[in-house]
């Protein structure tokens, strides 16, 4: 059944629902547990009447189920919106909780691009937030499809330029023994990818190094650029692909995924509202779609193999190092 023009117009109440549950860790408190209204809230550091209606919210919603005047995790809660499992993407909800005040600016940014500057996070803030929300994305199948895509059995060298989390790396390393990666991103950011790679087997063949990918140097005669999740500003595509174009070995192969939207068939839909989050940060950003990409890695001198869909929500781009720039 589709949607009903009220549960379209109610989406911002469902939202704020969703934040304020897992803010308060409810489905985290609930894993494997089955809990009444007033020991959630005592939990929660709340009333009982006004946690009440957030928890029957969620019933409503699907998130938690409620029989003989005690709650329980239903099965996307329990995937999705609890602290420890795979699928969990907590991270990515308070991400997007921590931006929602530019959203409410939309109008006024695309009337006047300078009527509402940006108010700064602390860096810190900012970035693990942002490094664990885009985990959680990846983790949602992203990192998986990109696997089965490209063919890295003939690469030993790998630079994940922007790696944030190293989930690309390790998922890619834990399949091909043979490769060593090096994640190059800020400092500040890789303190984060080094908490967050502990468990991993695979961290032993991951190097990181602190760089600014759009101006520093990516190390020379590498088998793979990975680029996810990196080139969306044109103004910064053309400085990361010559640094990836100078790394490479020749004939190297240079991979491209993220979330890039088709102006055009106006689709997927995350990657729509994405290049909008984009413009909220900053309006006068010239932001790379899917019809724009091809164009500006061939003028970076790279010999395109394959565009395409990699899952509902994005797009892969793979490429080659030509012998020369003009041949």
């Amino acid at each position: 059944m589709n949607p009903s023009i009220n549960d379209w117009l109610s989406i911002p109440w469902q939202v704020c629902v969703i934040f304020t549950a897992i803010r308060l860790e409810i489905f985290t408190l609930l894993s494997g547990k089955s809990l009444n209204d007033a020991k959630i809230a005592h939990e929660c550091g709340t009333q009982t009447h006004l946690l009440k209606p957030l928890l029957n919210a969620c019933v409503a919603m699907g998130f938690l189920d409620y029989q003989n005047g005690r709650y329980t995790n239903t099965d996307i809660a329990r995937a999705h919106f609890t602290k420890g499992q795979p699928l969990y993407v907590g991270d990515f909800v308070k991400l997007l909780y921590n931006e929602f005040h530019r959203w409410y600016n939309l109008y006024d940014v695309i009337i006047d691009p300078n009527a509402h500057p940006e108010t700064e996070q602390s860096e810190f803030y900012k970035a693990e937030t942002f490094i664990r929300a885009m985990n959680n994305i990846g983790m949602l199948g992203e990192a998986e499809a990109l696997n089965d895509a490209v063919d890295f059995s003939g690469c030993k060298r790998m630079v994940d330029a922007g790696g944030g989390s190293g989930l690309y790396s390790i998922v890619l390393c834990r399949r091909y023994p043979q490769l060593h990666s090096t994640i190059l991103d800020f400092k500040e950011t890789l303190t984060i990818t080094r908490e967050m790679m502990t468990s991993h087997n695979e961290k032993d063949r991951i190097k990181l190094k602190a760089a600014d990918i759009a101006k520093d140097s990516f190390g020379v005669n590498m088998d793979a650029v990975l680029l996810s999740d990196v080139l969306y500003d044109e103004a910064l595509a053309g400085p990361i692909l010559k640094n990836a174009w100078n790394c490479l070995r020749p004939n190297g192969l240079l991979v491209l995924r993220g979330y890039y939207a088709d102006p055009q068939a106006m689709q997927p839909l995350f990657a729509t509202l994405f290049v909008l989050n984009m413009l909220t940060f900053n309006p006068n950003r010239e932001v790379i779609t899917a019809q724009s990409l091809p164009a500006i890695v061939r003028e970076a001198g790279f010999a395109i193999t394959k565009h395409s869909s990699l899952t509902e929500r994005s797009r892969i781009l793979i490429a080659n190092k030509k012998e020369t720039k003009n041949g």
